[in-house]
């Protein structure tokens, strides 16, 4: 089947990759949610530079959409920041991103204050 063209496991590792950023998730659960669904290595490691690059925008849209940091409604107390910071590693972004991320005051620009999207 894969011969005939039927089954790609690059465009379908690719097609997962993006809409996992896009929701928000950071590159290490990406990583794993391919591997989980069977993409092979070779694949995977061939999207990892594209995933990486993306890692600071789906940090910022995982934010928003959990209205973390500069998305929050007011600045979150010490408990609710390592709450924040751990539902953002846990997403796979990296635990210095999220600590930057999870420090910024509300209405703070991110991708001002991370270097841009």
């Amino acid at each position: 089947m894969a011969e005939l063209g039927y089954v790609d496991d690059r465009l379908y590792a690719e097609s997962k990759a993006g809409a996992m950023a896009r929701r928000g998730l950071g590159a290490r659960r990406v990583h794993e949610a391919l591997r989980f669904a069977g993409v092979e290595e070779a694949d995977a490691a061939a999207l990892a530079p594209a995933i990486a690059a993306e890692g600071l925008a789906s940090a910022i849209a995982f934010a928003r959409r959990r209205r973390i940091g500069p998305y929050a409604r007011e600045a979150a107390d010490r408990p609710l920041q390592e709450k924040q910071m751990a539902a953002m590693i846990r997403a796979g972004h990296a635990p210095g991103l999220a600590r930057a991320i999870v420090r910024m005051a509300p209405g703070d620009d991110p991708e001002t204050a991370l270097g841009g999207a």
